[in-house]
């Protein structure tokens, strides 16, 4: 799968295989997801194939996505235009703002959040994790746990760069804010740079970062970032610093990788839907919060660096690129 592809509706071609579900024969289910540059929606629709649900057969499967330059405020209407079309469940994959739309107008449509970095207990999402009590379930990932452990283990593999900048937008405040509180206990100094604008400056905030003698970058998972990971990463080895980021920048040369695996959590997405569609209320699913980590290491970035990856740094890593 070509993962740099902007993908703006995808409805005919991601389910292919003539499978049908025992039972379903007959019926059509309409399945909609709203996602911000959706990297691995294939392997959601490749689950559901595998469940038994075949595109033009037993279902339609409509993919509304976004570009990194799609603004916010087109979000509702985006979210209207998906609710106007009645399907029978909607997969809101990607952060709070996506869910924001989705909720202002799918009535008691069931939604399958995916990737929502905050917790929905806390925010009165759903009534408890167990039983959510409303049309919401999925998966939770809270990014912004893991933005602490990104920096230490950032700090552990370059225990020399006590100045470290880091990169974050609106979405990502959170995640800054878990950080510097990290930053402090590790002694480190935390340069924060915030992205904004129509199109985000990466050059020109690391530009800024390194006058005030950055030594390593770390990258705070927002979905505007990922799209652009090969300008984001080659601007970050002009600079010749050592980086952190999701696993979804291991393709783009990220020197570290840290978070859960993305593809896993569209299966378990793809498995939440099944259960929809067969009758299980959204209200009594359990909201899954995934806990499966990964630690990836590029030695062949270290060495473009110069860089020696310490021995107990390496005896952590889950997988080490070559």
């Amino acid at each position: 799968m070509n993962r740099r592809m902007f993908i703006s509706t995808i409805s005919g071609s991601l389910l292919a295989a003539p499978i049908l579900a025992m039972g379903q024969v007959g019926r059509v289910f309409r399945v909609a997801m709203f996602a911000v540059n959706p990297p691995f929606s294939l392997v959601f629709v490749n689950r559901l194939r595998e469940l038994g649900y075949t595109q033009n057969q037993n279902l339609l499967f409509e993919l509304q996505g976004s570009d990194i330059n799609m603004q916010r405020d087109n979000f509702p209407a985006i979210a209207a235009g998906i609710a106007s079309r009645h399907p029978d469940v909607i997969v809101a994959a990607g952060s709070e703002f996506v869910l924001d739309a989705l909720t202002a107008v799918a009535g008691t449509t069931p939604i399958v959040m995916v990737f929502i970095d905050f917790d929905p207990l806390a925010t009165g999402r759903v009534a408890s994790l167990s039983r959510p009590g409303g049309n919401i379930t999925g998966l939770s990932v809270l990014q912004t746990e893991i933005a602490a452990k990104k920096l230490e283990l950032l700090h552990d593999t370059v225990p020399s760069a006590s100045r470290i900048a880091v990169l974050f937008d609106a979405a990502t405040r959170g995640q800054q804010e878990v950080a510097q509180s990290a930053a402090k206990a590790l002694g480190v100094t935390l340069l924060s740079q915030e992205l904004r604008g129509y199109s985000y400056d990466y050059d020109g905030a690391l530009r800024v970062a390194m006058q005030a003698q950055a030594r390593a970058v770390l990258i705070l998972s927002s979905g505007r970032f990922f799209p652009d990971r090969f300008t984001l990463l080659s601007a970050i080895q002009k600079y010749r610093l050592p980086s952190m980021a999701t696993t979804a920048f291991a393709d783009a040369g990220a020197l570290l990788c840290y978070s859960v695996y993305f593809p896993d959590v569209y299966v378990r997405a793809a498995e939440y839907v099944d259960r929809i569609l067969k009758g299980q209320r959204p209200a009594e699913i359990p909201v899954e919060q995934p806990t499966k980590l990964k630690f990836i290491v590029n030695l062949k970035t270290a060495k473009a660096l110069g860089l020696t990856i310490p021995q107990s740094v390496l005896i952590r890593a889950d997988e080490i690129i070559q």
